[in-house]
């Protein structure tokens, strides 16, 4: 129990940096409600991730519950895509770094080519969006491909500036580690003891693979993957299947609270003003 609990703190203080990397993007291009807010929308979130396709089905109710505080749905939109690409490309380049041990862990060829194939899809991924704005004016001005533009080219913009740039892959670096402690702590609980250099392995392909929209919150996909990459470490199916029933059982603890935000309202709720406050604005 200690060890799940201290899996739970972990995965929470993630979304704590989650929230706060989403403030510097969405700060660069529209005014912000503050971190604050964007943490109470980040828990709503993670809350319909567990109903709706695929781990990212929460985005679309981040972005609904952006618009309801009067940010404009297209920046909301740009802004937590900016967000996911941003933890996306310290993800890959983490598997990038680990994929040569990798290929020497996975004993069957097409488990191999597998891998390699869920790290080129997320490179052609992320280099679409950093290209888009750099397609022929015919193309680019589709209605179709406009947005996907104007949001290569807030990426852009977001790279091009040091500071913001640096502090935003920074928390990504954080949310990251952070997530391969919570997944090791949670098969420590379990009697699955392997080093933590094995899991900086096995989590990125795993968390690239939830992605697919072939099921709800990553469900199955992440069982699978895990039952196959532990298996290749030596660690029986079994105690994967539970590491991979927990792990979703602590998204579902810590993403309670954003049905309860969402049931009350309380991340689209504006706070009220005292009536000096009150009498000062409107004077």
């Amino acid at each position: 129990m200690p060890l799940m609990a201290a899996a739970v703190g972990v995965l929470l203080a993630a979304n704590l940096i989650v929230a706060l990397r989403w403030h510097l993007i969405l700060s660069a291009a529209s005014p912000s409600p503050g971190p604050a807010t964007l943490l109470k929308i980040v828990f709503v979130g993670l809350f319909f991730n567990q109903v709706l396709p695929t781990g990212v089905g929460g985005d679309a109710v981040r972005a609904w519950r952006c618009s309801k505080r009067g940010i404009g749905l297209g920046a909301s939109i740009r802004s937590i895509l900016l967000d996911r690409a941003c933890g996306y490309t310290v993800l890959v380049i983490l598997y990038v770094a680990v994929l040569p041990s990798l290929l020497r862990v996975l004993p069957e060829t097409r488990e191999r080519v597998g891998v390699v194939a869920v790290l080129a899809a997320a490179l052609v991924g992320l280099l679409g969006l950093v290209s888009l704005d750099r397609l022929p004016r015919p193309l680019s001005g589709l209605r179709i491909i406009a947005p996907f533009t104007e949001l290569s080219r807030e990426g852009r913009r977001l790279f091009m500036h040091p500071g913001r740039c640096g502090a935003v892959l920074g928390l990504s670096v954080f949310t990251i580690a952070l997530t391969i402690v919570a997944f090791k702590l949670i098969a420590d609980s379990i009697g699955s003891r392997l080093p933590l250099g094995i899991w900086t392995m096995i989590v990125p392909p795993v968390t690239l693979i939830q992605l697919l929209p072939v099921s709800l919150a990553g469900w199955g996909v992440r069982e699978t993957a895990l039952v196959v990459a532990l298996g290749s470490c030596g660690v029986p199916a079994e105690a994967a299947l539970a590491t991979s029933i927990l792990l979703g059982m602590c998204m579902i603890l810590i993403g309670l609270p954003g049905g309860l935000i969402w049931l009350v309202g309380w991340d689209i709720t504006r706070p009220r003003l005292p009536p000096t406050a009150r009498s000062l604005r409107s004077g």
